[in-house]
């Protein structure tokens, strides 16, 4: 297989939404040791067993395959900056993570969703992974909404529910926008008075069949948006305004009948309609040439990234 079929078919398959993962364990010189990983599922209830796929390529391969014990804690949507310095290349992944021991020894992040401590039950050679096969010694769970991977992004379920919960509520003055990507250029509009550059907006995400929606808009404009992202969410000072933006991919732009689509390095700035807009397709080019995307929350002038996407750093 070439690395344009690989590409494909990791595509293909993160179209399969899962939660993440870390798991855990202990070196030989009894150092807690850990990565992020998405490939868990259960195996059998009865004998409890659960399954981990590890890339034969990881730097603790060697301590899982010698190794007796593992954990795996299943993260929250509060705890995506733990899947990425578990998927990181840092050595020292636990600074700062609290974490503690239940039966096995090994390491359960605190605050998770779920966890699961381990003894190794089987270590199976399987093309260029190894599925690590456990039995479960201990387990629990609680009510908190998982980290959700999906088409190498994650998603923040708590967090779209709100937007979309906010937009079908009449009484809120709701701006939809999108910052739509193709080929590392982003489209704008222009305004033929001003000659000001916007984003395409509308009062509602909606469907392509409504025309006054955003997912309508962008029909009409020749736009096919199949899946979209939370990028921002922030208040109008002025008017009190709830701004939702989202950010998309398309596959072709060629075919837009209004606006365009500007190169990265040839995007008139200084033509855009508000600072806001101008803030956040700087910010949007910045987390896109790292592959590390953030949803801002708060008003225009300040507030925090609460959710970070790491495509393709995810076993």
């Amino acid at each position: 297989m070439n690395k344009e079929d690989t590409r494909d078919l990791r595509d293909a398959l993160g179209s399969f939404p899962t939660g993440v993962t870390v798991v855990t364990s202990k070196d030989r010189d009894d150092n807690p040791i850990g990565f992020t990983a998405n490939s868990f599922t259960s195996v059998s209830l009865n004998p409890q067993l659960i399954l981990i796929c590890i890339d034969k390529a990881s730097f603790n391969i060697q301590s899982f395959s010698a190794g007796e014990h593992f954990a795996v804690s299943v993260l929250s949507e509060n705890q995506h900056h733990i899947s990425t310095i578990f998927a990181s290349p840092e050595m020292d992944r636990f600074n700062n993570i609290r974490w503690e021991s239940k039966i096995t020894g090994s390491p359960i992040i605190a605050d998770s969703v779920a966890w699961f401590d381990c003894d190794k039950d089987q270590f199976i050679d399987a093309g260029d992974h190894f599925i690590l096969i456990g039995k479960v010694r201990g387990f629990d769970s609680n009510s908190q909404k998982p980290l959700v991977y999906l088409r190498g992004n994650y998603v923040n379920l708590g967090l779209e529910q709100k937007m979309l919960l906010a937009m079908e509520n009449k009484s809120t003055k709701i701006l939809v926008g999108a910052l739509i990507e193709w080929r590392k250029k982003i489209f704008l509009l222009e305004d033929k008075t001003t000659g000001l550059l916007y984003f395409p907006t509308a009062t509602r995400l909606g469907v392509i069949n409504d025309d006054q929606s955003l997912l309508g808009k962008l029909h009409d404009l020749k736009i096919s948006v199949s899946e979209h992202y939370l990028f921002s969410v922030f208040e109008n000072s002025n008017d009190k305004t709830s701004l939702i933006y989202y950010r998309t991919k398309v596959e072709d732009g060629s075919s837009v009948s209004v606006g365009q689509f500007y190169e990265f390095d040839t995007i008139p700035f200084d033509l855009l309609i508000d600072d806001a807009s101008r803030i956040m397709l700087k910010r949007y080019i910045a987390e896109r040439e790292l592959n590390a995307f953030g949803i801002f929350v708060g008003k225009e002038s300040e507030g925090k990234v609460e959710a970070i996407t790491k495509p393709n750093d995810i076993v």
